[in-house]
């Protein structure tokens, strides 16, 4: 009797096991890469938005006024709040928080803060007014 060779059943269920486990393996490593691929957009855009947010709080463009949570018009998915506290070191100068916060249907929010100090308006207007007044008399 002559012996065949080749695998046998037991062998071609063990490699094809080794190949699903490994293939459910890599799935979930991909899944898991995308995932932290679609955060790290979200938290690049709650960045900039944040900065762009701030910049038109210091331009004048927005009010320089504390500000709960407003939608951006582009996307209402994000929204905006500006928090004004005076600082305890110097009278005269604001700390400004703005907080980008994106709020999806599924998944948690994301949030973005960005802290800036700066000088309260009100005094750069009124030494322009004096300054003013100075240079008429």
């Amino acid at each position: 009797m002559t012996r065949r060779s080749g695998f046998t059943l037991l062998e071609v269920i063990v490699s094809l096991s080794i190949f699903v486990a490994a293939f459910a393996a890599l799935s979930q490593l991909f899944s898991l890469g995308a995932q932290a691929a679609v955060d790290a957009a979200l938290q690049t855009q709650a960045a900039v938005r944040a900065e762009a947010k701030m910049a038109e709080v210091v331009a004048g463009i927005e009010s320089f006024e504390a500000a709960g949570e407003t939608p951006f018009e582009d996307d209402p998915n994000w929204s905006w709040s500006l928090e004004l506290n005076v600082s305890d070191a110097h009278v005269d100068v604001y700390e400004m928080i703005v907080t980008v916060v994106f709020q999806s249907g599924s998944g948690p929010p994301t949030s973005f803060s960005l802290v800036r100090f700066r000088r309260d308006p009100q005094l750069i207007l009124d030494a322009a007014a004096a300054a003013a007044e100075e240079d008429e008399s």
